[in-house]
């Protein structure tokens, strides 16, 4: 794909999510202004700027995971780039859905249940997991994804079983996030 086109591709990302945003008051009566849809919550809710850091560099965290390893998967043999490519896109669903609350509120309000959006993560993960234990990437590499793994699975199943535990939920969710991002930065590092 040539700079030109990527270059009108974002753009046009760009004008349609500004167009959307601009009609949703006119569009809905439970968006009362843009400002809803363009500014931070936190300065629309009134609330203190840090309240849901850690949520947010969660989020960030998401992002660079999601680029580290789809930019590394374009460096090596395609082969050793699946699991990285798997990865990354996983990576950036995780990234829109944690960042939107897509299987929390928005799914649910459409009739689909948490639970199965959930269980598509599962099985994405355990087709990631497979792919990473046959790679021949290296003994930190392999480290990284699987203490991503282990600390993302440890936070749903404390999100699961308690409502009161978000310390251990979030910080785990937050370690993991941050192990799969060294998956792609040690994988470009070990590609030659």
């Amino acid at each position: 794909m040539s700079k030109k086109t990527q270059v009108v591709g974002a753009t046009f990302v760009v004008v349609v999510i500004l167009l959307g945003a601009g009609l949703a008051p006119v569009l809905s009566g439970r968006v009362p202004d843009v400002g809803y849809l363009t500014r931070d919550p936190t300065a629309i809710a009134g609330v203190p700027w840090w309240v849901g850091a850690v949520s947010r560099l969660t989020n960030l965290g998401w992002v660079a995971a999601a680029v580290a390893n789809l930019l590394a998967a374009r460096v090596v043999a395609p082969a050793r780039g699946r699991p990285l490519l798997l990865l990354g896109g996983l990576c950036a669903a995780l990234a829109i859905d944690d960042t939107m609350l897509v299987h929390e509120g928005i799914l649910p309000r459409l009739g689909v249940p948490e639970g199965l959006l959930l269980a598509v993560y599962a099985l994405l993960g355990l087709i990631t997991a497979a792919l990473w234990f046959w790679s021949t990437w290296g003994d930190a590499v392999k480290a990284a994804f699987l203490a991503g793994a282990v600390m993302l699975a440890l936070s749903v199943a404390v999100d699961l079983a308690s409502e009161e535990l978000f310390l251990l939920e979030d910080g785990a969710k937050l370690i993991g996030v941050l192990a799969w991002c060294f998956c792609g930065v040690w994988a470009h590092e070990e590609r030659s």
